[in-house]
């Protein structure tokens, strides 16, 4: 645990992350899955900023542009700002679900010890 309360502590997280990190911290984690928490709490704070920039009153997610020779159409032209946000939507469901999924495995030899009928 020593180990992984150095690395987070040079983490910069923001806010969200840290609350991820609070809220996911398991003692039982191998190294691997610490550092699929630790890159889930760095995701978390980049979906945030993401988010504070999407939505924004301004351009950086996109903007109405005049279709051209045309007075009466429009397009809506979105920026690279909301593509990324969807990536990296993708990749934080990904690695909670892998990170569930990593724990699901240790989590299931307790039921081994008690016989298999704890979960009935």
């Amino acid at each position: 645990m020593d180990d992984l309360e150095s690395l987070f502590d040079l983490e910069t997280f923001e806010q969200g992350g840290r609350e991820l990190f609070a809220g996911l911290q398991d003692d039982r984690d191998p190294a691997d899955v610490q550092s699929l928490v630790i890159e889930l709490c760095r995701i978390k704070d980049r979906l945030d900023r993401l988010h504070r920039m999407s939505s924004r009153d301004d351009t950086e997610w996109g903007r109405v542009i005049p279709v051209m020779d045309s007075d009466t159409e429009f397009v809506l032209q979105v920026g690279g700002v909301l593509r990324e946000q969807r990536q990296t939507e993708v990749v934080y469901k990904q690695l909670m679900a892998e990170i569930s999924r990593r724990r699901s495995e240790y989590d299931d030899g307790d039921a081994d010890e008690e016989g298999g009928l704890s979960d009935l």
